[in-house]
């Protein structure tokens, strides 16, 4: 590994990108990228005379100079590759985002070798007693065999095999060919470069659409299993987060992705052939043992990818020989999951054809199951909440093609949730949050509004200070004498020691003025029966009651469910989102209300709280209109216009306001000052007053203005006319040009904006759909574990014996088209079952067989009796050996 130390900087520069003087590199003086090179001439002479031996001693000569070992080729460890790749992308990158390789290479037992020698076999016999020989078809081994020099190859670092099946010409795939069977280890070799890392001739052979070379370099050997990690090949939002670990060859990168991209075609060859949507090629590699169901750094197997490209019959094709929906990737997505998450509808029905089982026909009715494990929001084993279920994705999907999901076995599958479940659900959390909105609201409105203590009619001593008469004097002593049912109102500032007096009447430190909202003694009829305070007083503790009851609840979601699901069903309801933010108002709301007696701040912030609780309480009905067909889509309008059109135009808005309301602000500053002078030069005064005294004052102004009140602003600008005709003039201009630009234009933007979302939210027929399953799914994380299950039973069946498989059965009538379909599929279903049954058959008589020939081996028996008649048995049928 010395000598490949030492040759990293040339190697760096030799895989950059194709330059215009690429031909002063060795490899491209034999066959360049224009059709062009020395080898090319004498392969077509070669091809037309027959006579090999020219071509052959330029192989010889000009050749075997660039390969390692003069062919035999050479291991080298991974590390050093990968750390030759991270070079390569850093350059690429600016200081700020290069990173360098984690990880440990660890000792390089390949330094104590020399690989030139008789001992490379025993070499490759030690390396794969360490870690499988270097092969890294799965991507694990730390030691790779290379042939081509990592000095001499081209732009992409690629070998002279590369080059030549990059044109992929007649005469280029001949050299080719004529190359892998002069140096056998060259149908191996890989590209060395960040872009085209791990891109093996088969790889190049399946995009070129060329069976014939697949099928040859399958013949000579070609690794079936080779990945290729190149950027390039590589989804649109993983190439920025790409990183290197010099401890495996294949790359880190962030898991989070939408698998955009057109040339990302998963790492094997398998995936490349079926991405391409070509069954000669993938036939040929699934005939040689190529595995549909490995997975590449994405975890992503074939169907997976062909059903990100979809790619329909190839998926058909795929399914047929071999591949598995199970499986799942890193985002912890099946086929059919990751058609659900990517709104991919055709894909998705196809792949619930394959998974459903057909119970029973009639004319064209049928009667099917599918199974609930992946399509269902509800774990079967658990009863918890399966966010990578299909109906979970495609409920929160955003796009249109989501809605399109929502059709047919989805609906279906919500419609037997709403019986089961959620209307009863939903009609007892509306009637229960009516409950608690009454009585909130009733002890908002009993809230007092004065500090009046008594009730009006009681004002003499022989009715009320014969029962209480300290505190009567106090208030007869403080009385006006024109009005006698006025009275101070620090009347009850001094009382005893006691909490409250008559009838909820506050004392001690609670009597204060500043304590107001402890006054239950408000609200008295004629007859002297205090009902707004004794409503308020009823209320307020079984809404605090009711309030802590709720949050309860939300902290054994928050633990059942874990914060993120709680967080994610949650934020898609602002109504409900306000409605839990009023109930820790209420809750925020009591030390205040306890600390009235410090400040009269606290009074204050809890007014202010109060409001702000009613306002987020009332907007919770809107939560219960969402899942309405009606009123659901006019629901999502109003949240979409705010959250959307009116943050847009409030932005610019804003823009404007500032600029304007400043101008207007030193205009008329500049009016105040012209104002005085000449009030004070002449004593005339002009009738200016200046209305904008502060800058958040004028743009207080310039709202009220875009509203169309801008009367008092313009006779203002008229009375300036006479002290500053220059400034008047100026800010009638910048009248002119704030109506033009704000009231006419931006607010005209605005409704345009808001018209065009309600078009689109009005034109789109399923969206109450999404809304109603919302609704559902909420309702549905409301339940226990246990109650979940319970409600699965109810619309689902089990499959077979086994009680916790539960499938989904649905009748309807079927077409012409599925009917064909059906049949095809009944029909490979049974031809998968005879060949599992016939591989099972050979597998008990390949048993059998072995277990008589070692029989025969340890008896030594060859006497042709014993071999019609078999080897001997026990009482009970046991062979004896």
């Amino acid at each position: 590994m010395g000598n490949t130390k030492s040759n990293q900087p040339q190697v760096i520069s030799g895989m950059k990108r194709l330059q215009e003087d690429s031909d002063v590199q060795q490899l491209y003086k034999l066959v360049d990228m224009h059709g062009g090179g020395e080898l090319l001439p004498w392969m077509k002479y070669t091809k037309q005379t027959g006579d090999h031996s020219v071509l052959d001693g330029l192989l010889e000569t000009k050749v075997k100079i660039f390969l390692y070992n003069g062919g035999k080729g050479k291991v080298m460890a991974v590390s050093e590759l990968v750390k030759l790749r991270n070079q390569e992308r850093n350059a690429m990158l600016g200081a700020l985002r290069r990173k360098k390789g984690k990880g440990k290479s660890g000792p390089n037992i390949l330094d104590d070798f020399n690989q030139e020698g008789e001992n490379q076999g025993d070499l490759k016999k030690a390396l794969k007693l360490l870690d499988g020989g270097g092969k890294g078809g799965k991507g694990g081994s730390k030691y790779r065999e290379l042939a081509w020099e990592l000095s001499q190859r081209g732009a992409m670092g690629e070998g002279l095999l590369g080059t030549c099946l990059l044109q992929a010409t007649a005469v280029h795939n001949d050299l080719a060919k004529k190359l892998v069977i002069t140096y056998p280890k060259l149908i191996n070799d890989i590209f060395i470069s960040e872009d085209y890392y791990g891109l093996s001739p088969l790889h190049q052979a399946i995009v070129n659409e060329d069976p014939e070379m697949v099928h040859f370099l399958l013949q000579n050997g070609a690794d079936i299993h080779q990945r290729c990690y190149g950027a390039f090949f590589c989804p649109d939002d993983q190439k920025a987060s790409r990183a290197d670990s010099l401890e495996h060859e294949w790359v880190d990168m962030n898991m989070k992705t939408q698998y955009d991209g057109r040339m990302y075609w998963g790492e094997y060859p398998l995936s490349f052939a079926a991405c391409t949507n070509q069954e000669d090629c993938f036939r040929l590699l699934r005939a040689r043992k190529a595995d549909p169901n490995m997975r590449d750094t994405n975890g992503n197997s074939v169907l997976h990818l062909l059903v990100i490209h979809e790619l329909s019959d190839m998926f058909d094709l795929a399914y047929r020989l071999g591949a598995k929906l199970q499986i799942s990737n890193n985002q912890n997505l099946t086929p059919l999951t990751m058609a659900a998450k990517l709104g991919k509808k055709k894909m998705f029905e196809q792949i619930l054809a394959f998974e459903r089982d057909i119970l029973w026909t009639y004319g064209d009715v049928v009667c099917s199951a599918y199974p609930l494990a992946k399509i269902d929001s509800i774990d079967q084993q658990t009863g918890q909440l399966n966010q990578d279920s299909a109906l979970s994705l495609i409920t929160y999907g955003e796009t249109g093609d989501h809605l399109d999901l929502l059709d047919g076995l989805m609906e279906d599958l919500l419609e037997e949730k709403w019986k089961a479940f959620a209307r009863n659900r939903l009609f007892l959390s509306l009637a229960t949050f009516c409950a608690y909105y009454l009585i909130f609201i009733a002890a908002f409105l009993n809230r007092p509004f004065t500090i009046d203590l008594v009730p009006p009619n009681i004002t003499n001593e022989s009715e009320f200070g014969s029962l209480f008469p300290d505190q009567f004097s106090k208030i007869k002593s403080t009385m006006s004498p024109t009005d006698d049912d006025s009275y101070d109102d620090d009347a009850f500032n001094q009382t005893n020691n006691s909490s409250m007096g008559y009838m909820g009447q506050p004392t001690g430190y609670f009597q204060q003025d500043k304590c107001l909202l402890w006054n239950y003694a408000n609200g008295a009829d004629e007859g002297g029966f205090y009902w707004g305070g004794t409503i308020r007083m009823i209320c307020e503790p079984i809404t605090i009651l009711a309030v802590i009851f709720q949050l309860g609840q939300e902290l054994i979601d928050i633990q059942r469910n874990g914060h993120k699901r709680w967080w994610k069903t949650l934020s898609g309801f602002p109504a409900k989102c306000l409605y839990k933010l009023s109930l820790i108002v209420v809750i925020f709301m009591i030390p205040f209300r306890l600390g009235c007696g410090i400040s009269e701040i606290c009074l204050h912030i809890e007014n202010i709280m109060a409001i702000l609780a009613v306002i987020c309480c009332s907007i919770h009905f809107l939560y219960y209109c969402r899942g309405l067909k009606f009123v659901g889509p006019f629901v999502l309008m109003v949240y979409k216009i705010i959250a959307g059109d009116m943050v847009r135009f409030f932005i610019i808005y804003g823009v404007f306001v500032v600029g304007f309301s400043q101008s207007f602000f030193v205009i008329f500053l500049s009016c105040e000052r012209a104002h005085y002078e000449t009030k004070n030069s002449t004593g005339v005064d002009d009738g200016f007053t200046n209305i904008l005294e502060y800058p958040m004052e004028a743009m207080l102004r310039m709202f009220i203005m875009s509203l169309g009140e801008f009367t008092g602003l313009y006779a203002n600008l008229n009375a300036c006319q006479q002290s500053s005709p220059s400034m008047a003039n100026l800010g009638k201009l910048m009248f002119i040009l704030y109506e033009l630009l704000v009231t006419i234009l931006l607010l005209n933007l605005l409704i345009a904006m808001m018209a065009r979302t309600y078009e689109e939210i009005a034109q789109t027929q399923m969206e109450w759909k999404r809304q109603w399953a919302k609704v559902i799914l909420m309702l549905e994380q409301n339940l226990k574990p246990r109650d979940r299950l319970i409600a699965l039973l109810k619309y689902s069946r089990p499959i077979g014996t086994d009680k916790t498989k539960r499938a989904f059965v649905v009748r309807r009538r079927r077409t012409e088209e599925e009917y064909k379909t059906e049949k095809e599929l009944r029909e490979e279903k049974m031809n998968n079952f005879r060949e599992e049954k016939r591989n099972l058959l050979k597998r008990r008589l390949a048993d059998v067989g072995g277990a008589v020939t070692k029989a025969r081996r340890s008896s030594n028996v060859d006497d042709p009796a014993y071999i019609l008649a078999g080897p001997a048995r026990d009482a009970n049928g046991t062979m004896k050996l």
